[in-house]
């Protein structure tokens, strides 16, 4: 929701666009171009107010010190005659209410145009703050970081020092600094402010922050610290030179990651003390149809890429400039996939699809001066999931990292996702064996008061041995959890050698061989959709139409029983041909497989839902295994689907899918933990018993497992217990034992599920 008084801003400012090509808008780029100029012209108008007072009619005094391009000046000489009424009504909206400047610029970044239907309107989008990664950090989160990551350091004001930020946004951190090294040292302001060294993508905020700093600086010193700030993408390389009217028009029309906005290689060859900062936490992607958002609905709503790209390859004769544009912007964005990258100081984080976040941390890191720090907040995932391995593996390896405090969002610190996770990373170039560690941060106070354990990098080789990375944890206990575990039980890869792993059908990549339509010549495809905890017939395609069957992301419905209480096996939407499915199966040899859904996620009721099935083709949102011991596919579909085995699932999961890594990775109970002699509802026999037990107690209604049910019917003891729910409580307490809990840990565990 954008702020009234910034929306009324943005309205008035609108009007003299539309004044300027009165209701001719087909030239998009020309407008949004103009669109940056008259707000550029309007911060430049409340940054000179504020160096300067008074109602100055020009900007020369701006231009003059290097504040505003010389261009927008001649830019408002030109238009003076449009602009002068809306940009006085504009001000006046700003002077009559108090107005944080830097908010400001981020809300009016949530206020796009919108150029259907002929018109040029506004709507409330964030496009262009996702595009720019505008979140900007709260101050006391940025007092807070500054406190800790300064800690224990020590600074002078006979000396230099050179402090970065290359994401510097409106300088929060920087104003951070200043004061704890006034509170602490006693260093002045005016002091200080000249060690502070700037990039920004976004040259209003960039002028903002500077304006900012000015405010402290001695006016004889103001040019040394305009100097120290530049306007540009740190995360492109570049020989180009552009004027500031082509790095603003590039600006302005989203081509942020265009040559002309990178920065000469003379740059990354000096080295700062420290670098601190928020860098933007988007994925490099084009996405084309946030894109169209705004500019044709039509397009924006097309989800399917070949009927897209049909409407687009029209653009050509109906609007080649906005054509053209399209091309400009998808292009760029295609040099910055990880096949075509290169920076000369970013190489370990270019992985996968390029994550801005874990590009700018390389980038810091090796930016580093001797004995140099950095202090940046960043996603989560730069320290937990796999895609950043190589990045995490070189800051241990080279024992740079110093702290790790990982946020969670609930109470919004950033006006983005409550489920959203951020870490505040600490590291630097003085090597150190251990690293202070917390989770569970909700608000910016706890970084300074939390209880932090030391991590080495021992402990995360043991616990997540493939990957070397920090598990998603909530709190403290759940690391030590995972470190007792794995100081007591093998990995699920060393008890279990013999596992072969697979995922067979992909819808995409064999779609030559899949049909929609069920024939002699095909099979039905089983999907995750289907999978509950001992229930591979949980869902159906059933007779759901063909419009809520095939739509982008389909749900299927819930199966229910018939009037003999059975459920029939689930009908599929697609069929794979017999010929591919028969190549398959020379791979997997084994009559059942052990299922799970591989798309899932840490906070569902349960993330593993897992059963055994019939060997039968599986599409990409199903995982499975197979093993020639058929007890222990028994045994494993138990231990998958414990509470146990899914709270170490839960706390190791990178993201949404369930891969085999991470099924690898967890610790498990050992053969002779399950020959244990255990007394369990009056019964006294192996815990293996009791497991087989209550698991075919639970099983024995599906009729397609009578084959692999029979064998053990006869070793096994017969549960009373009708109840399936209870059932499977009782082999949560199995596997409690199996994995040597007491009742607190358990009931810590527990809570980690609050719908069980």
């Amino acid at each position: 929701m954008v702020d009234n008084r910034i929306y009324r801003i943005a309205e008035i400012l609108l009007s003299v666009v539309k004044q300027k090509y009165k209701g001719t808008y087909t030239d998009v780029p020309d407008v949004l171009a103009y669109w940056h100029n008259i707000i550029f012209l309007f911060f430049s108008a409340m940054n000179r107010q504020r160096l300067f007072g008074g109602k100055n009619e020009n900007y020369d005094e701006m231009i003059a010190w290097g504040l505003m391009p010389a261009y927008l000046g001649k830019f408002y000489e030109a238009n003076k005659t449009i602009i002068g009424t809306g940009m006085d009504a504009a001000l006046d909206v700003y002077s009559s209410n108090e107005m944080n400047i830097n908010s400001m610029r981020q809300e009016l970044l949530n206020v796009e145009l919108d150029f259907t239907n002929d018109e040029l309107e506004l709507f409330a989008d964030k496009i262009s703050r996702d595009n720019t990664g505008a979140y900007y950090t709260p101050g006391e989160l940025a007092s807070e970081i500054i406190r800790k990551s300064f800690a224990g350091r020590s600074f002078s004001a006979l000396k230099d020092y050179r402090i970065a930020d290359f994401s510097c946004g409106g300088g929060d951190f920087f104003l951070a600094v200043m004061e704890y090294l006034k509170n602490k040292y006693g260093i002045k302001e005016d002091v200080s402010v000249k060690w502070f060294y700037g990039v920004d993508i976004d040259p209003i905020a960039l002028q903002i922050c500077v304006v900012n700093l000015l405010a402290y600086a001695n006016q004889n010193d103001w040019k040394t610290v305009i100097s120290h700030f530049v306007f540009g993408n740190p995360l492109v390389m570049s020989s180009s030179v552009c004027s500031e009217e082509e790095k603003n028009t590039l600006f302005a029309t989203r081509r942020l990651y265009s040559t002309g906005l990178g920065m000469p290689e003379t740059f990354f060859a000096g080295t700062f003390d420290v670098v601190i900062g928020n860098p933007p936490w988007e994925k490099i992607r084009f996405e084309e149809r946030k894109f169209f958002r705004g500019i044709s609905d039509t397009i924006s709503s097309i989800s399917q890429k070949s009927v897209r790209d049909q409407e687009v390859a029209k653009l050509e004769d109906s609007w080649p400039a906005v054509f053209v544009w399209r091309n400009q912007v998808r292009d760029e964005y295609s040099r910055m996939k990880a096949v075509n990258y290169r920076h000369c100081r970013i190489k370990e984080s270019v992985a996968g699809e390029l994550n801005t976040y874990a590009l700018f941390t390389e980038l810091a890191f090796n930016m580093l001066s001797q004995n140099g720090f950095l202090a940046l907040v960043v996603k989560s995932t730069l320290v937990t999931a796999p895609v950043n391995q190589r990045l995490w593996t070189k800051l241990l390896e080279e024992k740079a990292v110093q702290g790790v405090f990982l946020f969670e969002n609930k109470k919004k610190i950033f006006s983005i996702d409550s489920r959203e996770r951020f870490i505040v990373l600490i590291a630097g170039t003085m090597p150190t064996d251990s690293f202070a560690f917390a989770a569970g941060l909700m608000e910016p106070e706890d970084l300074s008061r939390c209880e932090t354990l030391l991590l080495r990098a021992d402990d995360l080789r043991k616990i997540n041995p493939f990957t070397n990375m920090i598990p998603n944890v909530s709190n403290n206990r759940e690391i030590k959890y995972l470190k007792d575990a794995h100081d007591q039980f093998k990995l699920f890869s060393e008890e279990y050698p013999n596992c072969h792993f697979g995922r067979l059908i992909h819808l995409t990549a064999h779609a030559a061989s899949i049909s929609k339509k069920q024939t002699d010549c095909n099979i039905p495809v089983y999907e995750g959709k289907f999978l509950e905890q001992y229930d591979a017939r949980y869902a159906t395609f059933k007779g759901m139409p063909e419009h809520k069957k095939y739509a982008n992301k389909a749900s299927a419905k819930k199966n229910v029983m018939d009037d003999e209480g059975i459920k029939a096996w689930p009908e599929s939407r697609f069929y794979v041909d017999k010929d591919l499915w028969e190549k398959y199966l020379q791979n997997y040899s084994e009559e059942y497989s052990l299922c799970w859904r591989s798309l899932t996620s840490p906070t569902n009721r349960r993330t593993m839902l897992a059963m055994i099935t019939p060997t039968v083709p599986t599409c990409q949102s199903v995982q499975m295994l197979q093993t020639p011991d058929t007890e222990e596919l028994i045994m494993l579909l138990s231990l998958f689907n414990s509470i146990p085995f899914d709270y170490f699932v839960r706390i190791k999961m990178p993201g949404l899918d369930l891969t085999q890594s991470v099924i690898k990775q967890i610790p498990v109970p050992s053969q002779a933990d399950y020959e244990e002699m255990v007394e369990f509802g009056g019964i006294n026999c192996t815990l293996k018993k009791h497991i087989m037990s209550y698991a075919i107690s639970i099983l024995k209604e599906e009729d397609r497992l009578s084959g692999l049910l029979s064998p053990f019917k006869s070793r096994v003891y017969e549960v009373g217990e009708k109840d399936v729910s209870k059932k499977k409580k009782m082999i949560d307490l199995l596997f409690k034992k199996a994995y040597h809990l007491d009742d607190a840990a358990y009931k810590e565990i527990l809570r980690t599920f609050p719908k069980y």
